[in-house]
């Protein structure tokens, strides 16, 4: 699968002016078909949203370039991983991140572009579930002994 970068970077770039709309209609719709995550995120979305819009930029607008791209989700699947992220919700994510899309690019929405967003987000969640789950091995964890207690 071939991810057009210049694409993706298009939509972001269409999107932008629609500030946290995008993102509203991307929780409200995540909520209505998988009201299973919803007890993952705060009652108040308000700052949620803004952070997936800056999210959303920020990756749109440095998908070509992996030295910034690469540490930026890194970070972002270890980060999660507080908020109980498992590898399944990341396919949820997508399939509602793709939606969101196709509803606000309209007839910019194309096969290709779908294909590119598709190709881009499965690398990009994939870096992700990988950089936590090597957080969370259990080499990593240096348990506590009775010395640590204060």
């Amino acid at each position: 699968m071939s991810i057009n970068t210049a694409l993706i970077q298009q939509s972001g770039a269409a999107l932008q002016s629609l500030g946290t709309t995008v993102t509203e209609h991307f929780y409200d719709y995540m909520f209505t078909h998988y009201p299973e995550v919803r007890s993952l995120f705060p009652a108040e979305m308000t700052d949620q949203k803004l952070r997936l819009f800056q999210s959303l930029l920020f990756i749109t607008g440095n998908v070509d370039k992996t030295e910034a791209l690469l540490p930026y989700l890194r970070n972002l699947g270890v980060r999660h991983i507080r908020y109980d992220v498992r590898p399944e919700h990341y396919s949820v994510v997508g399939k509602c991140l793709l939606a969101t899309l196709k509803h606000f690019l309209g007839p910019a929405w194309s096969g290709e572009m779908a294909e590119s967003w598709i190709g881009a987000y499965n690398l990009a969640a994939g870096v992700c579930i990988e950089a936590a789950s090597e957080a969370m091995k259990p080499d990593r964890y240096v348990p506590i002994t009775l010395a640590d207690v204060p």
